[in-house]
C-alpha cells in the first residue's frame, strides 16, 4: 500500500490522502480557521486528516507539496508582495512603493528590474521551502527525505487530466490562473496517460492578473469576488464594447503559433491602465469589458492549441477556469468534442495534482493505477450521537424546537413544497467551493420568493447574484441546452436554459442572460439528496431544487453541526436538518 500526503501550503491552501492512487480524503483550511479561501499553513487540516484516517506521520510514504516558490509565512520582510509576488503587489515597505509606482510603460526600466525580480524570486523560494519542510518535520514528525516539491501549472495539469480522465485518447490538458512558479498558463497533450507540456504564458502575460485587477478597481476583493464580476457582466448591454475597445483589447492577445499569451506590460500592473482609460465607466460596462476578453482570448488559444495538436478532449486546471461562462463558450466551440475541468480548479486543486504527480513519477505507478475523482465528499463528518451530544451541550431546546426524523428526507422534500427554505449538513463535507448537497440551503426553484428570502435573510449577497439548481439526471434536458451531453456533477459549468427551466427554475437560473449552473445529479453519487429532489418532484412535479451553499457571506462553506447552529442563529433561517434532527426556530 502507497500511502502520499498531499499540501497546498498557500491560497485557499488545503490537504488530501491518497491511498493506493485514490484521494480518500481531503479538506481545506478554511473549514477549521473559519476564514474564506485561508492561505495558513494547513496545519489542523493535515491534523484533521491524520487523525480521522488514524494514521501517522511514519505510516505516510510521501508528501506531496504543491509549488516551488512558497512563501514563508514566517518571513516579516514582505519580499512577496515587494518583488510582484502577490497579484496587486500589496505591501507598504519603501521598496515596494518605489517597485509598484513604476511606469509600467517604461520597458527600459522594467528590462532592468527584471532580472533582479527573478532573483528574490528565487530566494523566496528556497526560503519558502526550507520553512514548509521545519513546519512538517517539527510539528507532524514526517522525515525530510519524504518531503517533495511540485511545480505548480504541473499540478493543476495533473489533476486536471488524472482527476477527470476517462479514456486514453490523445487529449489537450491546458492550465490558466494568476500566477505559479513563474507561469500563468501552459498547454499540454497527454496521450496513453503521459503529460508533455508543450507551451507555456510567463506570469507576467497573466489572464487570471487582469481579471483580479479589473474586480479590484470595481472595488471588490481580488481573488475571492471574480465571481461577482462574472456575475454582474450579462447586465450589461451591447455598448460595453466600447470600453472592452478602448481598454482592454488593445492590451492583450494570444500568440496563436507559441499558443502563449501576450499582454503590451506585465499584467499585475493593470489596475494601473485602467485608473488612466477607465474611470469613469459604468461597471456593469467594464464587467461584461473583462468578460468578453477571457472568453474571447482562451477560446482563441484553445482554438489554436487544438489545430497545433489535433487533440480535441479538454482537461482543464487553474482558477481561470472557475468561470463557468467561460467554460460554456468552450463546450459550444464546434472545435470542442468534450471537455472536463476540474471541479474546484483553483489552487485549492494543487494538493490532488501533487499527489497524482508523486505517485507516478516518485513510485513508478502506472497511469492506469491512478484512480479519477468522483463525488468529492471527503471531509470530515458527524453522527447523530455527536448532533444529540451537541443538542444537549448547547441546550438548544430552550431556544428552538428540536425534533428526530427516520425520514429526514421526506421531510425536508414536504417543507421545499410549502416554500420553505432549508439547510442541510449530512455525511461528509463536500471539498471545494461549490454545495454538493451535504452542506447547502435547499429552497423551491419556482418561486421568486425563494430568491429574495436567501438572498436577504441568509446569504446577504449583492443583488445580480444568481444561485443555482441541483437536478435530477434523467430531468436535465427538461432544464438545460447540453447536445454534446457534457457531464455536469460539480457545478462548473453554466448552461443555457430550457424554457421549462424558465418557469420552474426562475430562482436558481441568473435573470439577465437564463444561464443556469446545475448541479446534475445521478442516485449513487448523494442518495439522500437525490431522494429530497424525488420526492419534491412526486410533489411539485419539479425535478430539481434550489441549492446556495450554506454559509453567511463572506464566510466558508460550514463544516460542523456548531457551523451550521451559529449560521442559524446568525440568519433568517427557520429549519436546519442536522443528520436526523430538525431544528426549527419557535
Amino acid at each position: 500500500m502507497v500511502s502520499i500526503l498531499g499540501v497546498h501550503p498557500g491560497h485557499n491552501s488545503s490537504v488530501c490522502l491518497m491511498v493506493d492512487g485514490k484521494i480518500v480524503a481531503s479538506a481545506q483550511q478554511e473549514k477549521f480557521d473559519k476564514k474564506k479561501n485561508s492561505g495558513a499553513f494547513p496545519k489542523d487540516a493535515i491534523n484533521w486528516l491524520l487523525s480521522s484516517n488514524t494514521i501517522t506521520a511514519s505510516q505516510i510514504d510521501a508528501v506531496a507539496v504543491s509549488g516551488l516558490i512558497i512563501i514563508s509565512q514566517s518571513d516579516p520582510s514582505g519580499i512577496c508582495s515587494t518583488f510582484g509576488l502577490s497579484a496587486l503587489n500589496s505591501g507598504a515597505s519603501p521598496i515596494t512603493k518605489i517597485w509598484r509606482n513604476v511606469d509600467y510603460r517604461y520597458k527600459e526600466i522594467r528590462k532592468l528590474a527584471y532580472p533582479l525580480v527573478m532573483k528574490k524570486r528565487e530566494l523566496v523560494g528556497n526560503a519558502g521551502r526550507r520553512w514548509i519542510i521545519e513546519k512538517l518535520v517539527k510539528d507532524f514528525g514526517f522525515s525530510a527525505d519524504k518531503i517533495h516539491f511540485v511545480e505548480h501549472h504541473k499540478c493543476h495539469a495533473y489533476a486536471a487530466y488524472y482527476g477527470m480522465r476517462n479514456a486514453d485518447d490523445k487529449s489537450l490538458v491546458l492550465t490558466i490562473d494568476g500566477e505559479g512558479d513563474y507561469y500563468s498558463a501552459t498547454v499540454n497533450t497527454a496521450e496513453n496517460g503521459e503529460i508533455k507540456r508543450i507551451a507555456s504564458t510567463p506570469w507576467h502575460s497573466s489572464l487570471g492578473y487582469i481579471y483580479s485587477q479589473t474586480t479590484a478597481f470595481l472595488g471588490m476583493k481580488p481573488l475571492e469576488h471574480e465571481y461577482k464580476v462574472m456575475g454582474l457582466a450579462p447586465y450589461a448591454k451591447n455598448y460595453f464594447m466600447k470600453i472592452y475597445k478602448k481598454a482592454f483589447e488593445p492590451v492583450f492577445d494570444v500568440d496563436e503559433q507559441k499558443l502563449e499569451f501576450t499582454s503590451k506590460f506585465p499584467a499585475n500592473r493593470f489596475i494601473m491602465h485602467l485608473n488612466e482609460h477607465a474611470v469613469g465607466e459604468r461597471f456593469d460596462n467594464i464587467s461584461a469589458a473583462v468578460q468578453h476578453l477571457t472568453e474571447v482570448s482562451v477560446s482563441k488559444w484553445v482554438k489554436a492549441a487544438i489545430a497545433k495538436t489535433g487533440a480535441d478532449e479538454l482537461y482543464l486546471g487553474g482558477g481561470v477556469f472557475m468561470n463557468v461562462k467561460m467554460n460554456m463558450k468552450l463546450m459550444e466551440m464546434d472545435e470542442v468534442k468534450g471537455i472536463s475541468p476540474f471541479p474546484s480548479c483553483g489552487d485549492e486543486s494543487n494538493a490532488f495534482g501533487a499527489c497524482y504527480y508523486l505517485y507516478i513519477h516518485h513510485f513508478a505507478k502506472k497511469p492506469s493505477e491512478v484512480k479519477r475523482v468522483k463525488d468529492l465528499y471527503l471531509g470530515p463528518a458527524y453522527s447523530n450521537e455527536y448532533v444529540e451530544d451537541m443538542v444537549k451541550r448547547l441546550d438548544l431546546k430552550r431556544k428552538y424546537d428540536v425534533e428526530f426524523y427516520d425520514d429526514m428526507g421526506g421531510e425536508i422534500a414536504s417543507l421545499l413544497a410549502k416554500d420553505e427554505t432549508v439547510a442541510r449538513l449530512v455525511g461528509n463535507c463536500e471539498w471545494g467551493a461549490r454545495s454538493l448537497c451535504n452542506r447547502c440551503i435547499y429552497g423551491n426553484p419556482s418561486k421568486m420568493q425563494t430568491f429574495y428570502k436567501i438572498n436577504n435573510q441568509i446569504k446577504m449577497r449583492d443583488f445580480w447574484m444568481p444561485f443555482a439548481p441541483t437536478i435530477l439526471k434523467e430531468r436535465q434536458h427538461d432544464y438545460i441546452v447540453n447536445p454534446k451531453n457534457v457531464d455536469a456533477p460539480y457545478m462548473i459549468m453554466a448552461f443555457h436554459s430550457t424554457p421549462m427551466a424558465q418557469k420552474e427554475l426562475v430562482a436558481a437560473i441568473h435573470q439577465a442572460d437564463k444561464t443556469c449552473r446545475p448541479q446534475v445529479l445521478e442516485k449513487d453519487w448523494n442518495p439522500d439528496c437525490y431522494r429530497i429532489v424525488k420526492e419534491f418532484e412526486k410533489e411539485t412535479g419539479i425535478g430539481a431544487v434550489l441549492n446556495t451553499s450554506f454559509n453567511l457571506h463572506g464566510d466558508p462553506i460550514v463544516c460542523s453541526p456548531e457551523d451550521a447552529v451559529r449560521t442559524l442563529e446568525n440568519s433568517g433561517l427557520d429549519y436546519l436538518a442536522i443528520e436526523n434532527y430538525l431544528i426549527s426556530k419557535k
